[in-house]
């Protein structure tokens, strides 16, 4: 009996050394939930695993080996996971306001989930094979996309845009064929981190099948675990109301930061307002309101002008499956905040994007962020140029006496006069935050060079570059 005991002692161990290179434990995902919510995935097995981009702001991961990131992150069965892994999950969704009752995680899956900061976070796998919802898709990522999703979400996560963040991008030997791709075209799995990926689709999923228990389920489910409400605010109001908030800050954050998401369907609008999923998409290059992203977006309905209303048509979705819960005054009334919530968000990012205090007249914050889009409508500079130049107000324009000629259409004097530098900002310190931008033509060379001659060196200048970039903004007070 001693022997035996020795034994599993050493054993006990053995199994915690071998799991002494992850910082955090790995979980079941959505336990929470009963498996009416997803399907359990079969595993690929790729001709290679690759290892092109691993995310070192995450030092929970950085421990691992090469050996051990590839059984993790590229092949999904890895001694750190728990023994409820790898879940596909169920939903419907609106495409393009079309509702389509046949989707769901198609070509990607939970790993599992982990708490940080009490906050809970999921990992998520995008090019992973076919799932029970694949319908003729064959669940592959091409190489361009994962590299395209990397570049996507390390820039919106820089400029301090809520978004989820790509973990891990695997390169996985295989030929794909795509209409928008010269094909065939390189293969990857991508693995991202994010703050749930349940959407407003999982909600459409079982109201199409009308099961209000699972819909309740979820709804608590969602206040509980990623809006952390206790007992007593846990109600349908309150889910509501977090949601219409969480929306209107995501289309604020898209028009203040520059971004044409591409595919605002419902089934990619989180709940708790953090974006994700960068198939189509593109930053801002010269302001441009008529700008789209999707080539396949023939009516403009995803255009930059119009997200703010995509996003607020997605919710209405949502609030129609709220009657089941609440009375339709309530659910108007909470409707009825979306664009006030939008316009606030709207001008708390300006202002602290340009290093900026409002005025206590709102009369001229508004007139402020009025001259400003004219600068940005009729000057022939880049976006995130304009920005850039213009951090500071008054106090950079003084300072930098070239600004003034270079900007000698607008009376910049006239245009900053009510507006002080923020108290949290250092004029001198704002100065030293480089510009950075991830213009459609960057991206097509990064991927030209990696293309033609696997040549990752510009990807890699241009990741290094970002993150110097981030962490300029939170050393200078705008991360």
């Amino acid at each position: 009996m001693k022997n035996i005991d020795t034994f599993n002692l050493k054993r006990n161990i053995l199994r915690i050394h071998l799991k002494s290179n992850l910082k955090i434990q790995l979980l079941s995902p959505y336990k929470f939930l009963s498996n009416k919510f997803y399907s359990k995935v079969n595993l690929v097995n790729f001709p290679e695993t690759k290892i092109r981009f691993c995310n070192k702001k995450f030092d929970e991961f950085n421990q691992l080996d090469d050996k051990d990131w590839i059984n993790l992150f590229g092949k999904f069965h890895s001694k750190y996971l728990p023994f409820n892994s790898n879940l596909a999950m169920k939903y419907h969704g609106h495409q393009f306001r079309v509702y389509n009752p046949e989707i769901g995680d198609g070509r990607g899956f939970t790993i599992a989930q982990f708490y940080k900061n009490k906050k809970l976070y999921d990992l998520g796998t995008k090019g992973s094979g076919t799932t029970l919802y694949s319908r003729t898709g064959d669940g592959r990522l091409t190489l361009k996309g994962g590299v395209r999703e990397v570049l996507c979400s390390s820039y919106l996560d820089a400029i301090g845009l809520n978004t989820s963040q790509s973990l891990s991008l695997i390169e996985t030997g295989e030929s794909l064929y795509r209409n928008d791709e010269p094909s065939p075209t390189r293969s990857s799995v991508l693995v991202r981190i994010s703050h749930s990926h349940i959407r407003i689709g999982t909600f459409q999923y079982h109201a199409y099948h009308q099961d209000n228990e699972s819909l309740e389920n979820l709804m608590k489910s969602v206040g509980k675990y990623y809006f952390s409400f206790d007992d007593n605010e846990n109600t349908p109001l309150n889910f509501f109301s977090r949601i219409v908030q969480n929306c209107a800050n995501l289309a604020a954050s898209y028009n203040i930061f520059g971004l044409v998401h591409g595919v605002l369907n419902t089934d990619n609008i989180n709940v708790t307002g953090e974006s994700f999923d960068y198939g189509p998409y593109r930053m801002m290059e010269k302001y441009n309101p008529e700008k789209i992203a999707a080539y396949f977006d023939h009516s403009g309905l995803y255009k930059f002008s119009k997200q703010v209303d995509a996003i607020f048509w997605n919710v209405q979705q949502l609030a129609s499956i709220m009657t089941l819960f609440l009375e339709e005054k309530l659910i108007i009334e909470e409707l009825k905040k979306y664009i006030d919530l939008y316009n606030i968000e709207v001008l708390r990012l300006f202002f602290q994007r340009l290093g900026l205090q409002p005025n206590s007249l709102d009369s001229n914050n508004q007139k402020l962020l009025k001259d400003f889009y004219e600068i940005l409508i009729k000057s022939p500079y880049l976006y995130e140029e304009i920005y850039h130049d213009l951090r500071g107000g008054k106090e950079k324009v003084n300072f930098q006496n070239e600004l003034k000629q270079k900007y000698k259409n607008f009376n910049l004097d006239k245009i900053f006069e009510n507006h002080e530098i923020s108290n949290n900002f250092d004029l001198k310190l704002l100065m030293k935050i480089p510009r950075e931008t991830l213009l459609y033509d960057e991206i097509e060379k990064i991927w030209d060079d990696i293309d033609k001659k696997d040549d990752w060196s510009l990807f890699n200048q241009k990741i290094d570059s970002i993150n110097r970039f981030k962490q300029a903004n939170i050393n200078y007070g705008l991360g």
